[in-house]
This record gives structure tokens, sequence and C-alpha cells, in this order.
């Protein structure tokens, strides 16, 4: 264990020994996925600068039957709770008993539900608080020594889940009592419980009761939403409200940030509810536009439901869901790849990562700033579709209605100061479930109203601003660079920010590939700008420079030749959402790549070796890294081609990794509905690989895989959902497989290895005349 810390609830925000803490993450059931990838999910998560995992601790996993403790193996919490604490995350634990998270009877035992019945488990009956009070006590003996208190990762603790507001409709359990009162006795049952066994953490609670803020101590208010939910209506992304912040009197912590959203069998027929109830396909703007809205009105923490899919055990779903699959259309998938919504994730946890304390010493600000879009979405915007319609048609030199001038949705958060380099934020939002058009030409105008020392300005100043359809966006203003260097505005967004090798620090900014972006930079004299890529820095004053710069289809690089360097990197969005950390000699490099490089460790004195975990889907690799030197990277069946410009610290590389031949060989028939594709498979067919996946798109109702006729997989949405098959943790003999597709005429299959090596990393001085190695 490491040493204890000390945890604390304020107004605004948590803080972890005394310093502001803005939790980022999301839920990670570990019950649902082998203990053998607990690790690779965790070292995923950590790298798109998450820093906080939440998981609930499901019953009926653990006591199968009553006073059978399992605590072992794959339902080891106390060993994933270790694994967290050893990658530096933290935890937050929700204890049930009454869990819901889409398991049978709600996570509660069916020994129990035989025993009691639906009518008398969530309730006051004495029987079933003596049950839960049991294992609470059992399960307390993992929780409470695991508190950051006490040198664990757990930080905070959830008591039962959506008591008053939910139950499980597929296994018949109730949302709880009628009587508001006797659900708040409920919860105190259980607040009782954790306070006599010593714990001390702050409480989130999401349960329907009067009087909590007075009888819980160290609450943590929370909030989160769904706007694609299953719950019988459309949805849509709620406007941004900062009133309630006036109001406030402790932080807000998201517990279930809908990041994801899961089928079930009644959304057949198919497709015909797929972007509405029951069954939406949710797109990463819609996370982005969320998550977003959140950071407008104060949160310091989010967290996403879910940020992992997996599987559940046998008779381990709730019913009306798939019984094996939980495809939640998470950022990661079930057998660990990563969905596009990830990426988005990744650049938001990055940006907190690093401008974690200027976010958190921010408040929302609704009077700041305004913003106007006064372009029209296309040229032909106000017009009918009638080719020929305008022909011999005079048109009014300027549209006297100005129908196409729009307010955009806009929110600061803001620092209040007396030094225009305290930093505010302004979040742009045009993403919306039914649809967006473009916004462009938006001028922002900004005001001194709550902020010393501000003036009223118009951005951006030399360029058009435009918020592409289902786009939300972060804008930094007043940003510290270093010692006498600030950003003071730029229509790209951050990412990161880190020292460059002794003598430079180096800001990441993101935007479209095709995007104009403005960046001005005030530093403390004019000096030389060195440019690679498309840019113009204007010296507008002696002390700011402003960069018209394009991102082009990796990145732009401007150095400013400081006494202390300056690095400004305008990079390709996209390609933002691909980064990761390399460790070196001169600290964690950015790397960008299609790689996933999910460790790294440098060695030796001075250190000069140093390797990497890196894990492909693919053959074809590109990888560029930001570093002062340029690496000699060598690993098994890896071929690599790169050149290093010094004079930009740019490392580019392109190669190919071995990959081992997979193949299958299908008997393929149809009976009736079905589809069936058959084979023969045998623990050899995995050589080499750390996992194959079966990778399927099918025009069909649903699918589903059996291994010697067990049940591994099922699938709905085909159409529109991928299906993945992962084999390493089914096939151990010789076996019979066998997928069935219903109501299908075409499916398309990919077999996937999933390939993981340790490079081997030699790092050289820094050479200007380094200029390949094969």
């Amino acid at each position: 264990m490491k040493p204890e810390q000390k945890i604390a609830v304020h107004r605004n925000y948590l803080t972890l020994d005394d310093k502001p803490f803005f939790a980022f993450g999301g839920d990670f059931n570990y019950a649902r996925t082998p203990a053998r990838h607990w690790r690779d999910r965790l070292l995923k998560m950590k790298a798109a600068g998450m820093n906080s995992v939440t998981f609930y601790i499901t019953w009926a996993n653990h006591e199968p039957q009553p006073e059978h403790y399992e605590w072992s193996g794959d339902k080891d919490v106390g060993a994933f709770l270790d694994l967290i604490h050893a990658e530096g995350m933290y935890a937050i634990a929700r204890l049930g008993p009454f869990v819901h998270g889409e398991s049978r009877n709600g996570g509660l035992p069916e020994w129990l539900m035989q025993q009691l019945g639906p009518t008398r488990v969530r309730s006051n009956d004495p029987e079933y608080l003596a049950h839960t009070r049991r294992w609470y006590e059992e399960m307390l003996k993992i929780i409470v020594p695991r508190q950051i208190t006490r040198g664990g990762p757990i930080f905070m603790i959830q008591l039962e889940n959506e008591l008053g507001s939910a139950g499980s409709k597929g296994d018949d359990i109730p949302r709880g009592s009628g009587d508001p009162e006797e659900n708040a006795r409920h919860v105190l049952h259980y607040y009782e419980i954790v306070r006599q066994h010593g714990v001390d953490l702050p409480i989130v609670d999401i349960n329907h009761w009067p009087g909590k803020e007075e009888k819980i101590q160290n609450l943590v208010d929370t909030a989160g939403g769904y706007p694609s939910a299953c719950f019988a209506c459309e949805g849509e992304i709620w406007p941004i409200n900062q009133e309630p912040w006036a109001k406030h009197v402790r932080p807000c912590v998201t517990i279930e940030t809908g990041a994801s959203m899961f089928v079930r069998f009644f959304d057949l027929p198919p497709y015909q509810n797929t972007s509405s109830y029951q069954g939406p396909i949710l797109a990463s703007s819609h996370l982005e536009s969320l998550s977003c809205g959140h950071i407008a009105e104060g949160v310091s923490g989010i967290h996403y439901y879910m940020v992992v899919d997996g599987q559940h055990p046998d008779d381990g779903n709730e019913r009306m869901l798939p019984a094996r699959d939980v495809n939640f259309q998470s950022p990661i998938t079930v057998v660990g790849a990563l969905r596009e919504s990830y990426r988005a994730c990744k650049r938001l946890g990055w940006m907190l990562r690093s401008f974690e304390q200027e976010i958190l010493k921010s408040e929302p600000n609704s009077q700041w700033a305004t913003a106007t879009s006064y372009g029209k979405p296309h040229p032909g915007a106000a017009r009918g579709g009638d080719l020929f319609e305008s022909y011999h048609r005079a048109e009014p030199a300027v549209d006297p209605s100005l129908a196409h001038v729009r307010k955009v949705e806009a929110a600061g958060r803001c620092t209040r100061g007396l030094n225009l380099s305290e930093t505010n934020f302004l979040i742009l939002r045009n993403a919306h479930i039914h649809g967006s058009s473009w916004l462009r030409d938006i001028r922002i105008e900004t005001s001194p109203r709550g902020i010393p020392c501000e003036t009223f300005r118009e951005y951006p100043v030399r360029i058009q601003l435009s918020l592409p359809p289902q786009r939300s966006k972060i804008l930094p203003f007043y940003v510290r660079i270093q010692p006498r260097t600030f950003l003071e505005y730029s229509t790209a967004e951050l990412l990161d920010r880190r020292a460059f090798g002794a003598n430079a620090s180096q800001l990441i900014l993101h935007a479209d590939a095709n995007e104009t972006v403005e960046t001005a930079v005030v530093a403390e004299r004019s000096c030389p700008v060195r440019v690679r890529g498309e840019c113009v820095p204007l010296w507008e004053t002696p002390n700011t420079v402003t960069l018209i710069a394009r991102p082009g289809a990796t990145m732009q690089i401007n150095v400013l030749e400081l006494e202390r360097r300056v690095r400004i990197i305008h990079l390709e969005r996209e390609l933002a959402g691909d980064a990761w950390e390399l460790e070196s000699p001169d600290g964690k490099l950015v790397a960008l790549s299609n790689l996933c490089i999910l460790d790294s460790t440098c060695e030796g004195s001075p250190s000069t070796a140093g390797r990497a975990l890196v894990q492909t889907q693919g053959e074809d690799f590109h990888l560029w890294l930001l570093t002062p030197r340029p690496p000699e990277i060598s690993g098994p069946g890896l071929s690599i081609e790169a050149t290093y410009d010094a004079e930009f610290g740019l490392y580019e590389a392109f190669g190919r990794i071995q990959f081992p031949a997979k193949t299958l060989s299908w008997t393929k028939r149809r009976k009736g509905r079905l589809l069936h594709w058959e084979t023969r498979i045998s623990p050899a067919f995995l050589d080499g690989a750390r996992d194959v996946a079966l990778r399927l798109q099918y025009q069909g109702a649903c699918a589903r895989a059996y291994l010697d006729g067990r049940l591994i997989s099922d699938h709905y949405f085909g159409r529109f959902l991928t299906w993945e098959i992962g084999l390493r943790d089914w096939v151990r003999a010789d076996g019979a497989l066998r997928l069935e597709f219903e109501d299908t005429r075409e499916v398309d299959l990919k077999i996937v290895p999933i390939i993981e090596s340790d490079w081997q990393i030699a790092w050289n001085k820094n050479d200007p005349k380094f200029e390949r190695h094969t």
C-alpha cells in the first residue's frame, strides 16, 4: 500500500492532500472481464487520461449460496483494487446491495429472491435488513483497508442505487417504497453500517429520499444522464443550465454520464427504433456534448457508464437483456478494441489532466461571453429544391430577414482575479440527437462582467470560426505556458502541456485537418518564430504573436525562440485521439499512433535504454513522436523506417508488424430462419497472439455463438453494431464453434489477431545529422 492520503469535500471540488482534484473515468465491472485482462483495460483507461474507476460489487457474484463467499480468481475484488492502486488510479466503490447494472435481480442473490420474493427486498423488512447487514460486514473487510485514507485507492463510495426512482423491470424488482421516509430509513441503514466499520470517505448518493443533506456527512452531489435511452422516450441533449451554480453548497461529481446504452430482446423487429427508444445507436459526438455541458455547469468529476464492455457470467444477465454479452457500445469493447468514443474520451481526458487546476479554479459564468453565427449553413440554405427556380430571378443585396443569424449555445467558466492571465474557458455546443447544421462565421463577444481587469473583446480577430454539425468545443483564454508566457486565446482546443527537454515548454492544441485556426501567444518580448507546416506568425505588438495556422493531415509546429523555447503545436483532431505517452530520458513524451502504447519504462544511468508494451490489431502502423532526441526501435517481427527532424523535434516512423496467418474453414447451411456457420477450432489457433477476435457485420436481427453447445456470445443490431467474439477466454480444448444468424442474408467476417509485444528502445543523443534508420 502507498502512504495514506487526505481527502476533503469543499464547496466547488474535492481535494486530495489539499490539492483540487478532478475525478475523470467511468465504470469497469471487474466481474464481466476475466482477471487476466484487468490490467490491459486499466492501462487503456489510464492512457485516455482517466484517473478514476467506478464499479459495482455485485452480491450475487460473491455469495452464490447463503454464507458461502467467493473472493478469488475473477471475483477477487481486493486484487482488482490493488491493481487500480498500482497503476496510480483511484476508485469509487458502488456497494449496493441492489446495484441494477443490468444484472440478474439487480445483483441480489437468487437464493435471497427465493426466500423473500421481490416485494420484501429493497425494503425495511427485518429479515432483508439482517441479510444485507451480514453482506455489508463481509464486503467491508475488503473495502475498509483499501480506503484512500488508509493507503488504498477508494476515495468515495455509493450506497444502494437509484432507490425511489428505478428497479429492475426484467426481474420485477421494485424501485423501493412509495413512502420517501421509508426509503430514507433504508439508505441510513447502510450509512450506519459503513460508519460503524470505519468508512470515513465522501459519499455520493443517487437515491431519492428526503433529508440526505443533513443526515450524511461529506455528501457529494451527483449528476449524469442518458441522452438516448431505453426508457420510452427519444431523448435529446438538454441545454446547459448554469443557474444552479449560484445556490450550490457542495461539489458535484457525475456517476453515470451516458457514454453508451444497451439493446435488449424487445428491440425487435430489428432497426425499428435504432435511433429512438429501446435501441439507440450512440455517436461519440453525444458523449462529447454531454461532457462539455457538465464542465460548463461546474462539475468537478465526470464518470461514464460504461467505459468497458464485458460478458455476463452464467445466468448473470437481467432478464430481457442479452444472456452473455454486455455490448453497451462502450469506448473499450469486449475484446479490448477501441471505439471512436475512446478518442473522444482521450481528447477530454488529456486536457483535464494537463489543465485540471485551471478548470477547477474557474467557475460557471453565464454573463462573460456570447457567441453568434452570422453565416449561412451553406449558400443554398434559403432556397428551395428546384434546380431551375433561381434562373432569371433578381436577388436582394442583403437578406432583410437575416434569418440565418443564430445564437450559438455558449457558456463560460471564468477565474475571478486581478490578472489577465487568469484562465477562462468558453464551451460551444452544436450537437443534437435529432441533427444539427453548420454554424459559420461565429463571433464571440466577451465582457468584463464579474471579472476584474477584463475588457469588452470580440474573437476571433482574423479568421472565420465555424462549428460543424455534431461538434462541441472548449476554447481556452489566458492559459499559462511558462513564466512570462501565456496563451491569450485560440480557436483550437487544448490537449496537453508539458516540458520538452531541458529548455523548452510545449503546448498542444487540436483542430480539424482543413480548419484555419487563430492562436495568440503573449511573450516577454518579440522573437523569431520557426514554422513547420502551414502557419503565418503575425507580431501584433512587441509582446503578442498571432499564429494563423492549419493542422493539415498530421500536425503543424511553431517554435518561439525565447530564452526558454516555447513550442506551439496544432494537431489534427483525429490524431489527437491517438495520443499516447512514452517514457524517455527526457521524461514522458507525446506519441501519436494507431498502435496502443500501453506501458513504457526507461532504464540505465543515464537512462538510455527503454522498453514499451505495444498492442496492435493491424499489420501496418504509423508513429509520430515529439522528442528532443531520436530513438532506435526494435522488436519481434518489426520492420520500421523512420526519419527525425532535429530542428522541430519530430520523429516519424512507418512500418509493419509480422502477423500470424489465421484462417478458419466454415460449413454454411440454412435451417429455417437461421443461417448456421460451423467450424472446428483448437487452442493452437490462438498461438502467437494475445487473443484472436472474430469481427462480424451481418444484415440481420440477432446472432449467437456456441462452443460445444455452450453460449459464448450473443449480439443484436448487426447492421449497426459490430459483433466481436474473443476466443482466448473460451477455447481451452478442441471444439465445435457454431455461429447462428437470425433472418440474415449476408455476413462479413474478419479474423483479427490481437498482437502484444515488447519493443526495445535505444535513445540517441540529439544529433542533427540523424536522418534515417531502417
